[in-house]
């Protein structure tokens, strides 16, 4: 004998319901949308990559560089969330695919050159990676271009071809 539950029936005959998705803003907000993101993110570039150098440095790394790169972790954190919540049409969608991409490499480059600083066991590996750190490297132009393209896009009306 089965026993009915009305909360899981209301919920799955809620998930069986055709339901449509929200409507999209129009194209012009979406693209500002995008811009915005990636104008912030080319704006936190220059500390970002000042960060990664300073923890390459041969010897000690000053405790305000740990202090400045977990707040530079937090702005591409926060930026990443956006990027993910951020609804765009299919010919938008290359666009943001790839500054999702760029940001999760900005979030990740500046976590792993601070791990390699801030290690408690350092070993000549680690120390052979960290002396490689030189800065953010070409990702960070492939951003500042993509911003470019989309602010050259949002100038026209015809869309161009997508990012490699």
């Amino acid at each position: 004998m089965t026993t009915r539950r009305p909360h899981l029936v209301a919920a799955v005959s809620g998930l069986l319901r055709r339901t449509h998705p929200p409507a999209l803003p129009p194209r012009d907000v979406q693209l500002a949308r995008l811009l915005a993101i990636l104008d912030e993110a080319v704006a936190a570039q220059g500390e970002s990559d000042r960060i990664v150098a300073a923890c390459g440095a041969s010897g000690a790394v000053s405790g305000s560089v740990g202090r400045s790169g977990g707040v530079q972790l937090n702005i591409y954190q926060r930026l990443g969330t956006r990027l993910v919540h951020l609804d765009v049409d299919d010919t938008l969608a290359p666009y943001h695919e790839h500054a999702m991409r760029l940001i999760a490499y900005h979030r990740w480059i500046l976590h792993e050159a601070m791990n390699l600083a801030f290690t408690p066991h350092p070993d000549p590996r680690a120390e052979a990676m960290r002396s490689r750190l030189a800065g953010l490297g070409r990702p960070a132009a492939d951003l500042r271009t993509l911003r470019h393209d989309l602010h050259t896009l949002a100038s026209r009306t015809t869309t161009p071809a997508a990012p490699r």
